[in-house]
């Protein structure tokens, strides 16, 4: 059986880890999460005042309901303009992986952003200097994964992040090849704004499986044994073209089914975590993925 679980907080927020529980059983158990806890509980404390304690007492609760935590979502930008900024989500971060334990995960999760204080679009992003300073932000990222014993894992995601593309990433993973550095991968995320390109040059609203086929392969080529966890969430393109890159999965043009036999053929087994993921319709989608 594969081993699918989701992002705690498309269940929305909650009050108390017990409620949080029982709408995550009321789907599936056992099971397995992305756990960002400012964002799927509230209120919650600020993260300077996590320690071993609380976090092992909400991840305790959640572990007696069949639920662990697959990674710990910590989304930081590591190459925020203001210096300042910046140290400070690299606290956040190193506070995070210092925690690895509490929360029996060892994977700690981020995008790479951009060089706004928002992470929006910045033409800036993709300079030599900005990519610069996320190698300087991931190698501090690296020490302190090597110091806890855990796993710093990099998204990349196409368009406006500073890692916006499988070379790029492939860069960063040899710039570091530490087994403390992977990648959590989101195909979609991945796909350009435009949506996946044919060999004659077309870009189809439902691309065939075969240019699907070359998009994936590209990235599972590069990042071979540094995926530590996958995400699963689908596209469509909208009337102008544009990719709408949100949906649950099966609701779009994504060829899951191919896709998961590649991984099978790969022997790649990690979490698959559904992404803006519909929890009313959850069991269908899960129904559907297992039969990949």
């Amino acid at each position: 059986m594969k081993n699918i679980g989701f992002r705690a907080h498309d269940f929305g927020t909650f009050p108390t880890v017990d409620a949080l529980a029982e709408a995550i059983r009321a789907v599936r158990t056992p099971t397995c999460i992305q756990l960002a806890i400012g964002k799927v509980l509230k209120p919650s404390r600020p993260w300077k005042e996590w320690d071993e304690e609380y976090v092992s007492s909400i991840c305790g609760r959640l572990r007696d309901n069949g639920i662990s935590v697959a990674v710990v979502g910590c989304y930081i930008n590591p190459v925020h303009p203001d210096p300042d900024c910046r140290r400070e989500h690299l606290a956040r971060f190193r506070h995070s992986l210092e925690l690895s334990r509490a929360f029996s995960c060892p994977i700690v999760g981020t995008e790479t952003g951009s060089w706004t204080n928002d992470i929006s679009y910045n033409i800036e992003t993709y300079t030599d200097k900005v990519f610069s300073v996320l190698l300087r932000s991931v190698e501090e990222m690296v020490r302190a994964a090597e110091e806890n014993d855990a796993v710093c894992a990099l998204e990349a995601v196409s368009y406006h992040h500073t890692v916006c593309s499988v070379e790029r990433m492939a860069k960063v993973l040899e710039t570091f090849p530490s087994d403390h550095l992977k990648v959590i991968y989101d195909p979609v995320n991945l796909i350009p704004v435009n949506g996946i390109m044919e060999l004659d040059g077309s870009w189809p609203a439902r691309p065939s499986a075969e240019a699907q086929r070359r998009f994936y392969i590209q990235s599972l080529d590069a990042y071979q044994d540094r995926i530590c966890a996958i995400h699963c969430k689908d596209y469509v393109l909208d009337d102008r073209g544009f990719k709408i890159g949100n949906k649950s999965a099966l609701t779009g043009v994504f060829d899951w089914e191919n896709f998961f036999k590649e991984l099978g053929k790969r022997s790649i087994d990690v979490p698959i975590l559904l992404e803006n993921h519909d929890p009313a319709t959850d069991r269908q989608t899960l129904s559907v993925l297992e039969k990949f």
